[in-house]
């Protein structure tokens, strides 16, 4: 065999394992046991664009839109939305076609009500940068913004809006740096709540593998979920009654 050939053979197949593992660390791991499994407090139901988790006996009227990170397994964010449905807000997990919510997030147009309804929308990463960019395209539609682990938004501007927004930030996140999320800080709505997650990165805001060129968390998986479901809910709750 040429050399020629035997080196288009290596680098072949470098490339791909390198995407074998990528995929892989995008992959929904270790979720816990009753993620998806109904009880008294919350009923899980699944379609082909999206996991509901419903707040069985809630009195609140707003209900959550989640967007996924790009690339990421859907299911990698079913525990925080069912930790929001537990704590009365139903939660719309959305699935985007190939996970690329740049393609695929103006789907729920024709999902919900929107005009009618009471929507709070978010996501990870990608997924908050397409949720930011939905309340950018339609204003006044959303009730409230939340945006994890992201830099954006960054090409457009929502310094103008009023809108309730929360913005949680890892200390140690690769992807979406201190540096990154406070260079864009001033196009978000000028009554952003941002929070830093001490020790946190950008993998652990999903049940996900360490992703390629975040840096390693310094709380575990569980404390991260919690600190972002109890930051989370709390503007919710305020959104809901208005304060």
């Amino acid at each position: 065999m040429k050399k020629r050939n035997i080196f288009r053979l290596i680098w072949f197949s470098l490339v791909a394992v390198f995407f074998i593992w990528q995929w892989t660390t995008y992959q929904s791991r270790n979720l816990p046991e009753d993620t998806f499994k109904n009880n008294n407090k919350v009923s899980v139901e699944k379609s082909s664009d999206e996991i509901t988790f419903i707040a069985n006996n809630s009195k609140n009227q707003n209900e959550i839109i989640f967007f996924q990170g790009g690339l990421t397994d859907p299911k990698a964010y079913a525990p925080l939305c069912r930790e929001i449905a537990e704590n009365g807000f139903t939660c719309h997990l959305i699935k985007m076609d190939w996970r690329m919510p740049q393609w695929d997030y103006k789907k729920i147009e024709n999902m919900f009500d929107l005009e009618n309804g009471k929507y709070i929308i978010g996501g990870h990463s990608q997924g908050a940068k397409m949720a930011s960019q939905f309340v950018y395209e339609n204003p006044d539609l959303m009730k409230g913004l939340f945006l994890l682990g992201t830099s954006h938004p960054r090409d457009f501007d929502l310094s103008n809006r009023l809108l309730p927004t929360i913005k949680l930030y890892g200390e140690l996140d690769g992807l979406a740096s201190i540096s990154e999320v406070m260079e864009n800080k001033s196009k978000l709505p000028k009554n952003t709540d941002l929070i830093e997650i001490k020790g946190g990165n950008h993998s652990q805001f999903g049940y996900l593998g360490k992703l390629l060129t975040d840096e390693t968390a310094e709380i575990d998986l569980t404390e991260q979920q919690r600190l972002t479901a109890e930051a989370l809910v709390e503007v919710f709750n305020k959104i809901e009654t208005g304060n």
